[in-house]
């Protein structure tokens, strides 16, 4: 038993893999290569402190050395540790919140369809109906959230599941449109679509659309009233291209480079009626990547931003 755990803890993979990190950011990996430097460092300062100075100093000078290289060198990994066991605590945090959160909401769910389907309630006053309708928003916005959180999870675990088939960003396009509908109207902001794309893609039909659901609710979130919001589908060079156009208050310069960092959320956005995680766009541009695509964007303060990704395409076989 004492040589297997012996042998356990020589097992750098091992330890690197149970930490969910590569091995150029594993602790355990980064003190090897560290004792491999001052192994390196005292010979050479051995050998060139033979060449120029008597034994004594040779000696002393890499015994110096090899203190300062050890010291760094735990300072380093220590700082490693460090952020390795927080983001291993957050995954973990995540998890436990998501599953312990996951059943009671189902629980819900299941309660209020079962009311809803109860021939008792089917000719309850409109008040009832409103209640149970409020209440079944709420709890499959929570349910959403959870289901965001996991996915994140599984991402950061390179666990990411991908049922990928041929579909149509057109058809996915049109009932994010007819889902976001009322959304847009309540918010007096028209939706223009102009899809001249006749090619299909090869990519799981849910994450599509989750991030088309998610670009298109962020545009309508951020334009203002009475203005409109555009989308454009069409091919090009063997890829089919989606865009989308807000007059939005565009994203600062600054935040720029960080827009697709996990719970990451631009400073200027707290002004709008604006929820969410700050992962959207993160899960977005994982999900398009993931599908042999890209995702990018430009914008301009005041004066809207542009989102867009492309997905290679598929020949159209009848």
């Amino acid at each position: 038993m004492a040589d297997q755990g012996f042998l356990n803890a020589l097992n750098v993979k091992k330890k690197c893999n149970a930490s969910g990190v590569s091995l150029w950011q594993c602790p355990h990996f980064l003190f090897i290569v560290m004792g491999a430097i001052v192994i390196a460092a005292i010979l050479a300062t051995d050998i060139v402190a033979r060449r120029y100075a008597e034994p004594e100093v040779a000696a002393l000078t890499a015994i110096l050395v090899s203190a300062l290289l050890f010291v760094i060198g735990h300072v380093i990994v220590r700082s490693f540790e460090n952020v390795v066991e927080a983001s291993r605590l957050k995954s973990e945090f995540v998890s436990i919140v998501s599953h312990e959160l996951r059943s009671p909401l189902s629980a819900v769910k299941w309660s209020l369809d079962l009311l809803r389907s109860d021939n008792v309630y089917k000719n309850a006053v409109g008040e009832l109906s409103s209640i149970l309708s409020s209440i079944g928003e709420q709890n499959e916005k929570m349910i959403l959230t959870v289901n965001t959180l996991l996915e994140v999870k599984r991402v950061e675990e390179n666990r990411l599941d991908l049922e990928p088939q041929k579909i149509f960003l057109k058809e996915i396009t049109d009932k994010a449109v007819q889902s976001l509908f009322s959304f847009a109207r309540a918010s007096n902001i028209k939706i223009e679509l102009e899809a001249k794309s006749v090619s299909a893609v090869f990519a799981d039909p849910k994450k599509i659309s989750f991030a088309i659901c998610g670009l298109l609710e962020n545009a309508l979130r951020y334009s203002p009233g009475g203005s409109s919001v555009k989308i454009e589908i069409f091919d090009r060079s063997g890829k089919v291209f989606w865009r989308i156009y807000d007059q939005g208050p565009g994203i600062p310069k600054a935040d720029q480079s960080k827009i697709f960092d996990k719970f990451f959320r631009a400073n200027n956005v707290f002004r709008y009626r604006s929820g969410g995680l700050g992962v959207g766009l993160f899960l977005s541009k994982t999900f398009i990547e993931a599908s042999g695509g890209k995702m990018g964007f430009s914008s301009e303060e005041n004066k809207g931003s542009i989102f867009w990704f492309w997905l290679p395409a598929v020949e159209n076989k009848t």
